[in-house]
């Protein structure tokens, strides 16, 4: 297969997060995008012009001489948007970038087609280090894997081949490590704040237990009353949360028991 890299032309499909970083990224890299895509005019408008690409919607103006198209929209939209490009082009490679979709959703509507998955999460108002995100391809046909291998190592050093059903392995287990844990500290700062704490008081805490997890196995660094099986302390931070935050007052049973289910929670 020819070398496309240097040549190729890249439309991003879609205007959110990932499709705003991925594209940065692969500018910075030298790549080009020809092309962005999206439902929303203003946002197309706003990143084709940050990727200095021209600009499409799906009712008009899309630039079928890409070579790559990347769907980076979400999940529950990944085949609807499939459905619709599928009408403009029909020979050229197609990918999404979504950890739990697998990529056979692509297959009714495209001959080449794939994943192209970066493992991180992204807001517009953080700039992540594509150095050390991990980054999981496949695609069919096999002989466009070291296309798409190359393509991402351009991304990320760190790439791997990953099917469909161990990416969604992976999405699961980022979900609790992620989102979940987002959600707890969300949690913490409500508590904290209607005591008038700043949340700021917990991220000493929270680096020490992120740095202890780099070099050791999570379950060897668990600690914590439901840890040590102290039944009254895990009794009275209930007690609290039921006069406190009593919408969560289930949530801390099940993880405590999680964490030690000879745990004996008494209420």
């Amino acid at each position: 297969m020819p070398d496309i890299l240097t040549n190729m032309k890249i439309s991003i499909v879609g205007t959110g997060n990932v499709a705003f970083h991925l594209g940065k990224r692969l500018v910075e890299k030298g790549l080009t995008i020809n092309q962005v895509i999206g439902r929303d005019e203003a946002k197309t408008r706003w990143l084709s012009e940050i990727l200095q690409a021209k600009q499409a919607t799906f009712a008009k103006n899309i630039d079928e001489s890409s070579d790559l198209f990347i769907i980076a929209v979400s999940d529950t939209a990944i085949e609807e948007v499939a459905k619709k490009l599928s009408e403009f082009i029909d020979k050229q490679c197609v990918v999404h970038t979504s950890g739990s979709i697998p990529s056979t959703i692509l297959q009714p509507y495209f001959k080449h087609f794939g994943v192209l998955y970066p493992l991180q999460t992204f807001s517009l108002t953080s700039q992540p280090d594509f150095d050390k995100i991990p980054i999981f391809i496949n695609n069919t046909p096999q002989y466009y894997i070291p296309f798409l291998k190359n393509l991402a190592e351009k991304i990320s050093p760190r790439v791997y081949e990953l099917p469909d059903e161990d990416r969604m392995t992976l999405h699961v287990a980022a979900v609790f490590v992620n989102n979940f844990t987002n959600h707890l500290f969300k949690i913490g700062s409500e508590i904290l704040a209607k005591q008038n704490l700043p949340f700021d008081v917990l991220l000493p805490l929270i680096e020490e237990t992120v740095n202890k997890i780099r070099h050791n196995p999570p379950l060897s660094m668990q600690t914590g009353p439901a840890k040590r099986g102290d039944n009254v302390t895990v009794e009275k931070h209930l007690a609290f949360l039921e006069q406190q935050a009593p919408q969560y007052d289930l949530l801390y049973t099940l993880l405590s028991i999680s964490i030690n289910p000879d745990l004996k929670i008494n209420k």
